[in-house]
C-alpha cells in the first residue's frame, strides 16, 4: 500500500489496475495481526530490480549524490539480511539470493501533476523505448520509480495525493498494470519527500511515520524499503496481506524505522512486519535476522 494515509482499493478495469494503499502518514499501531496470510495471490519470487529517475532535476550537481546512493541502496537492499525477512512470503531465499538489480534510468521530461494512468503511459513509454524490458511470464519485475520535487502525484480514483500544496495522504505506493503486451508490469512510487511533503501531509512531525529531522535521503530509503517489501510480497493486492483492513507487510509496521549495513553503508529502512514472529508471540517487527526465515508457503 502507500506509505501514509490509507486510500481506497478500485479497479480500473481498462488498464487493469489494482492500486495498494500508500505508506501511510500516521505511524502504525503495533501488531499482532492475527488475519495477516497468504491469499493465493502471485508474488514476485525472483525481483528484478530497476530503478528510474524521474524528473529533470536528477541530472543536475545537487541531486547527483542522493541518485548515486539510491541507486547503491537498491543493491545493498537486496544484498542485506533485510531479505531474511521476505524469504518467509516466498521471496527469495535470503540475503544476496532475493533477487537481481537490473540498472537505472532517466526520464528528466517527467514534471508537474500525474496520474496513476499517467505514470502507466511513461511506463510504457519506456518500455516501447527498450529502456526497460517487457516483464516475462511470470512476471518477476519490480521498478522503483524515485520522483524529483518537480512531480506530484494526484489520483482520485486510487485515492492516492502525494506531494500536492494540500490534501496529501500517501508518502508512496505500489500498484500493476497490463502492457499493451499484456505483461503484468509491477512498480512502487517513490516521491520527493521534502519537508514540504511532510508538513502537508502530517502538520504534527510526532505522529508522521517520517520525520523532519530525517535527511530526504532517509526518508525514501525508508519508503522505498515498505513499497519494495509490499510489492513483491502482495504485487497484485491478492497474495499476503490481511484481508479484512487491507493492512500489508509494510502498514503492520509503518512508522517503525531502523538501520541497515552492507559493507560499511548505512541505510534507513523501515522494520517490516514478519509473521512468522507475530505468531510466535514476538515482536513482529523485524529488521536483520541472522537467517532466512522459512517460506510459509505451503
Amino acid at each position: 500500500m502507500s506509505d501514509r494515509a490509507t486510500s481506497t482499493t478500485s479497479i480500473s478495469p481498462d488498464l487493469q489496475a489494482v492500486p495498494r494503499r500508500g505508506v501511510p502518514a500516521a505511524a502504525g499501531s503495533p501488531p499482532a495481526d492475527s488475519n495477516f496470510g497468504y491469499q493465493g495471490g502471485p508474488i514476485i519470487a525472483d525481483p528484478q530490480v530497476y530503478a528510474t529517475f524521474w524528473g529533470a532535476a536528477w541530472a543536475g550537481a545537487d541531486h547527483a549524490q542522493r541518485r548515486s546512493n539510491l541507486v547503491q541502496f537498491a543493491q545493498d537492499l537486496l544484498a542485506s539480511d533485510y531479505m531474511n525477512i521476505l524469504s518467509q512470503y516466498g521471496v527469495g531465499r535470503g540475503a544476496g539470493k532475493a533477487g537481481t538489480w537490473m540498472g537505472d534510468s532517466n526520464l528528466a521530461i517527467a514534471s508537474g501533476q500525474l496520474s496513476d494512468t499517467d505514470i502507466h503511459t511513461k511506463i510504457q513509454a519506456l518500455i516501447d523505448a527498450g529502456t526497460v524490458p517487457e516483464p516475462g511470464s511470470p512476471s518477476n519485475m519490480a521498478l522503483m520509480i524515485f520522483m524529483d520535487e518537480s512531480i506530484e502525484i494526484s489520483d482520485d480514483t486510487i485515492g492516492v495525493k502525494m506531494c500536492e500544496p494540500q490534501g496529501d495522504n500517501a508518502f508512496g505506493y505500489h500498484n500493476f498494470f497490463t502492457t499493451k503486451a499484456g505483461s503484468q508490469f509491477y512498480y512502487a512510487v517513490i516521491p520527493s519527500l521534502t519537508d514540504d511533503c511532510l508538513k502537508s501531509s502530517c502538520p504534527q512531525d510526532s505522529t508522521c511515520s517520517l520525520r523532519l529531522a530525517q535527511t530526504q535521503e532517509q526518508r525514501q530509503t525508508q519508503v522505498a524499503s515498505h513499497e519494495f517489501s509490499e510489492m513483491v510480497t502482495d504485487p497484485e493486492i491478492s497474495a499476503w496481506r490481511d484481508p479484512n483492513s487491507g493492512s500489508e507487510n509494510g502498514d503492520n509496521c509503518n512508522g517503525q524505522n531502523g538501520t541497515i549495513t552492507v559493507d560499511g553503508r548505512t541505510w534507513t529502512v523501515q522494520r517490516m512486519y514478519s509473521l512468522v514472529d507475530d505468531q510466535a508471540g514476538r515482536d513482529a517487527c523485524v529488521l536483520a535476522p541472522g537467517n532466512p526465515i522459512p517460506s510459509q508457503l505451503s
